[in-house]
Order: structure tokens, then sequence, then C-alpha cells
């Protein structure tokens, strides 16, 4: 189970509450990679949750242009869209890296394993 930062259990398949109550936080980018991993996996194949999203998305990047006297965007959807996939990609990578790491390390215990019984064998003749 995943531990939300406001001490909410998450199952290991979010449901749309506990989406829906991570949106702000997943914009503002307060998620761990873990959190946010189960909520893009969930906003991606929940219609509803992706509304949610595009919603707040529009609504808190539309006022902070405002705020900041920039014009408007017109391409919300398409950054927002840019952004999860960009977040997830860089989960799925760092993800991956460590799983290679820990490949390397086996494998190279392992070949010191190998070396160590195969010198132990021939000295063993000598």
């Amino acid at each position: 189970m995943l531990k939300c930062k406001n001490n909410l259990e998450l199952e290991k398949h979010m449901n749309c509450q506990n989406a829906q109550s991570m949106v702000l936080n997943f914009i503002n980018n307060k998620l761990d990679k873990e959190e946010t991993k189960e909520f893009i996996e969930h906003i991606r194949s929940c219609k509803d949750c992706w509304e949610e999203l595009e919603i707040y998305y529009v609504m808190l990047i539309g006022l902070k242009q405002l705020d900041e006297g920039e014009e408007l965007a017109a391409d919300f959807k398409e950054k927002l869209q840019n952004e999860v996939d960009s977040r997830y990609l860089e989960i799925e990578k760092n993800s991956k890296r460590k799983y290679a790491v820990k490949i390397v390390i086996v494998l190279t215990i392992a070949a010191m394993l190998i070396w160590m019984f195969v010198y132990l064998v021939f000295a063993m003749f000598l």
C-alpha cells in the first residue's frame, strides 16, 4: 500500500476518491515518485479523474498566467498531457536505472564468487 503525504493509505490500485484528492498536489509537484506513478496510471485509465485534473490545471495555470501578466495560453490540454507524459517517463527511466544497477551488482558478486571458487580449486591442485 502507498502512504500519501496527508497520511491517507492508498490502495495498490488507486480509486477515484484518492486520485481526486491528489490533483492539487500533482499539479504543484508535491507527490513522491510512487504516488505520482500511481496517480498517473489512474488518470490515464479514468476519464472522470482526467477531466478533474484538466479543470484544476486550466484554472490554476490560467490564474498564474493572469497574475504574472502573461497572455493566456490556448494549449492547456496539450501542456498538461506533455507534463503528465514527462513525469511518467522520468519515473520509469529512474526505475529502469535502479534495476540495471541492481543487476550489475548481482552479476559482479556472482563473478567474484566464481573467480574465488576457481582460484580455490586450482590452489588445491598446486
